[in-house]
């Protein structure tokens, strides 16, 4: 029988030991990872951007090096160093760094490319159900996965299916997860990526064996190991290996776990991976206990603790509290109800984050977004039905004039959308004034099938990356078109198609626009600074060409159109 004095002064040297190596490492200087973000954050441009990521190279942290150019946007920039600075805090586990970090980046993103987008919301999904905050990372999942189901990538749809099965389980709900988890494997076959499959292979194993159904489980686990050994990944293969002690400890196959373990624990505290290294060491402290080593069970289960206190994990803290309160409940007792008291304190707090009521509301919203999705993809096959036949029995002679009335349409309504588009980004009402040299009729709005919604996008994200790029510099078509990732050519070619003008005519329209508003909105802001602000060379150039195109001076437009 194991001394409970015993127990309780080696308990106690264990957490010492872990606060005085957490003190002397706090007191290290700062990694250069900070300094470097800090004096990015000070003065973010070109070449303090350029250091970062010579760094995140350096360190080989990323697969590809990040290159940007003197004609890079800041806020590109911004959004890319951030982002990078989210990966690697979370990949340090500084959870809460991480989440700050990828916050900003996703400020940033709105204009960004969905896959960019997507990587930041899934990042922020694993972020938030680190620090046991399920509600704020089902949140952001779904919205990954929405961005993902779009994008019919079976590697990505697989990704966020996984991890959203990984937040429910961690969440309490493991028979939500296996739906999800099943899904992400269907998914994953497709996309035909060892890497991926191991990852979701594991996830089911830990699903299957929190439902008890251990065989299951541990053929996902074995499944898990032997695609991981085809990457020849270490890391990821300890990964793998610890999921399967743990199913080994559960099904009181100890021995077998044991022996897993007792080389996966070293490995993680070489790796300095302190989450895997929790969670080794509660399994291992688990097997000790099962095989009657309790006082070796304690010191495995202690160190697994200060880890999780240290790095802000309650999940595998509670588990590991549990346990030391099922070692010592007859040994001890004062001692295993401080670990009992402190288990029903985790678990309180796990769960205030993820009520049920809020995991029902994301799984109704969940499956509403699935049946949503194929009542459209019925319609789509009903609408094609339908166009085909229309195809057939109509003429040519027809299609062309409904052709050509729907070109001029779209032409002739052009300049209004471009108002209504400039309006809404500028969160504000405004009466459109009719050009001097194309005055406009009195005609009904453009019904909808007029403009497609991927052109609607185009100039939508256009008029945008001209607003941002304008300020107090001058914009050109060939800036503009590598902001939108073409040539200047195509980039003029689609606009003379959608617009009946050519690049450097409507980006100067889109400047005459924003000076409108500026002129109407900003009544203290000198005019002349007005025009620095929309991009023109100096007052006398702003002043001509908006009287040019205007019909007025910008002071006679602010005074007869402000009177309101």
């Amino acid at each position: 029988m194991i001394k409970p004095h015993s127990i309780r002064i080696f308990h106690t040297l264990i957490v010492q030991l872990a606060v005085i190596v957490s003190a002397t490492a706090s007191s290290q200087k700062a990694e250069p990872i900070d300094t470097l973000l800090e004096r990015f954050d000070d003065r973010p441009c070109l070449n303090t951007a350029r250091e970062f990521f010579a760094y995140m190279d350096q360190e080989e942290f990323m697969d590809e090096p990040v290159v940007f150019t003197a004609s890079t946007p800041l806020d590109t920039m911004k959004a890319l160093v951030w982002y990078w600075a989210g990966e690697w805090y979370y990949a340090e586990q500084d959870y809460p760094l991480a989440e700050k970090n990828l916050l900003r980046a996703l400020e940033l993103m709105e204009y960004s490319d969905e896959k960019s987008i997507s990587d930041n919301l899934s990042m922020l999904g694993l972020t938030y159900m680190r620090q046991s905050k399920y509600d704020e990372a089902l949140r952001y999942m779904q919205r990954c996965y929405q961005l993902d189901s779009s994008s019919g990538d079976p590697a990505r749809i697989s990704s966020s299916l996984n991890t959203i099965a990984g937040t429910l389980l961690a969440a309490g709900n493991p028979e939500e997860a296996e739906g999800y988890i099943l899904r992400a494997i269907t998914y994953a076959k497709h996309a035909d990526n060892p890497s991926r499959m191991a990852v979701i292979y594991g996830m089911a194993s830990e699903i299957e064996n929190r439902l008890e159904h251990q065989e299951q489980a541990l053929l996902y686990a074995d499944s898990a190991c032997q695609v991981e050994a085809t990457t020849g990944n270490r890391y990821k293969m300890a990964v793998r290996q610890t999921q399967k002690a743990s199913i080994l400890v559960g099904m009181e196959r100890y021995e077998e776990a044991e022996n897993i373990l007792v080389n996966v624990v070293p490995y993680f505290r070489s790796t300095g991976d302190q989450l895997s290294l929790a969670i080794a060491l509660n399994k291992r402290g688990q097997a000790a206990s099962g095989m009657g080593r309790q006082g070796e069970a304690v010191e495995y289960l202690g160190e697994a603790i200060v880890i999780c206190q240290r790095i802000g994990n309650p999940y595998n803290e509670a588990y590991a509290q549990r346990a030391i309160y099922n070692i010592l409940y007859k040994s001890d007792p004062e001692a295993a109800r401080a670990h009992l008291e402190r288990y029903h304190q985790l678990k309180d707090s796990l769960y205030s984050h993820a009520t049920a009521a809020q995991l029902a509301r994301f799984n109704a919203e969940f499956g509403r977004d699935e049946l949503e999705k194929e009542k459209e993809q019925l319609t789509r096959r009903n609408h094609r039905l339908v166009w085909i036949g229309t195809i057939v029995s109509i003429s040519v002679f027809i299609c062309i004039v409904v052709a050509i009335i729907w070109f001029r349409k779209r032409q002739s309504k052009i300049n209004e959308l471009m108002s209504d588009m400039m309006t809404e980004l500028n969160e504000a009402r405004h009466s459109s004034t009719p050009e001097q040299e194309t005055p406009k009729l009195e005609e009904p709005k453009v019904p909808e099938e007029y403009l497609t919604p991927e052109d609607k996008r185009f100039l939508k994200k256009l008029i945008l990356s001209v607003t941002r790029m304008m300020d107090h510099q001058v914009v050109t078509v060939t800036q503009v078109a590598d902001k939108m990732c073409m040539s200047p050519k195509t980039l003029n070619r689609r606009l003379q198609y959608l617009t009946g003008e050519g690049a450097k005519r409507y980006i100067m329209r889109i400047q005459l626009e924003q000076a409108k508003i500026m002129l109407l909105q900003n009544l203290d802001i000198p005019i002349v600074d007005i025009g620095n602000c929309c991009g023109f060379d100096d007052h006398s150039s702003f002043t001509r060409t908006f009287t040019q195109n205007v019909g007025m001076s910008p002071s006679d437009y602010r005074l007869n159109r402000g009177k309101g």
